[in-house]
């Protein structure tokens, strides 16, 4: 059986943190390379999108479809994203093919758009 991808993404200074809300399974993960700066919590889109790739790969587990995949970011560590980090986040996760991103704290919700009927059966 496939399951949706449903993902809550901790980000801390050089670390990201994958829960994956249907297992329950949590990876801490520190980044090879530092993609935080002093100021921003994403400063390297490039570093900061191997991070979380490598943390998402070692998260999942079982039969994962990437439609209709979810995610929600939680800034750690007292951080704060501005609009930039936001949109750097959101587009590293639709690259990656995440349909849904979500910030906790933030006004900006996505719809989640309907599942197309022949997929639906799927699940």
């Amino acid at each position: 059986m496939l399951h949706r991808i449903d993902f809550e993404i901790g980000i801390y200074p050089n670390r990201v943190q994958v829960s994956d809300r249907r297992s329950g399974r949590f990876v801490d993960f520190a980044a090879e390379m530092p993609f935080s700066s002093p100021r921003r919590l994403v400063a390297d889109p490039v570093y900061f999108e191997n991070a979380l790739a490598k943390a998402m790969r070692k998260a999942m587990s079982g039969g994962f479809i990437l439609l209709d995949a979810q995610a929600t970011i939680v800034p750690g560590g007292g951080a704060t994203l501005d609009a930039g980090e936001r949109q750097t986040i959101r587009r590293v996760l639709r690259d990656i093919g995440f349909r849904t991103v979500r910030f906790q704290g933030a006004g900006d919700e996505e719809r989640i758009p309907p599942i197309p009927a022949g997929f639906a059966k799927l699940f």
